[in-house]
C-alpha cells in the first residue's frame, strides 16, 4: 500500500511541477500589463457576444472595447460611445 502511495504521490507532483513549467513569461507579463492597466480586481466584468469582447465597468456602467493596432499584439482597451443596434 505504501508503493501505490508513494506513486500516486510522485505522479501528483510531477503532474503540477510540469504544470507551472507550462506558463511562459509572455503569458506573466501578459497578466502583469493587465494588472496595471485594471488595478481593481472584480471591477471591470467581460461581455461576450458572438465574435466580439466587451469590458463593463461594474461601478460607473460603461463599456470599453479592444483596440488592436498593426504589429501590437496585446491591444488595448478604450472606452465604446457607440449605442446598440
Amino acid at each position: 500500500m505504501t508503493n501505490f502511495k508513494s506513486i500516486i504521490i510522485g505522479f501528483l507532483s510531477a503532474t503540477c511541477f510540469f504544470l507551472l513549467l507550462g506558463m511562459t513569461d509572455k503569458e506573466i507579463e501578459q497578466k502583469k500589463k493587465w494588472l496595471k492597466e485594471f488595478p481593481e480586481s472584480g471591477r471591470y466584468l467581460p461581455v461576450m457576444s458572438r465574435d466580439r469582447v466587451w469590458m463593463m465597468d461594474s461601478k460607473t456602467g460603461d463599456f470599453y472595447t479592444s483596440i488592436w493596432k498593426d504589429g501590437d499584439k496585446a491591444g488595448s482597451w478604450t472606452i465604446d460611445t457607440r449605442l446598440p443596434k
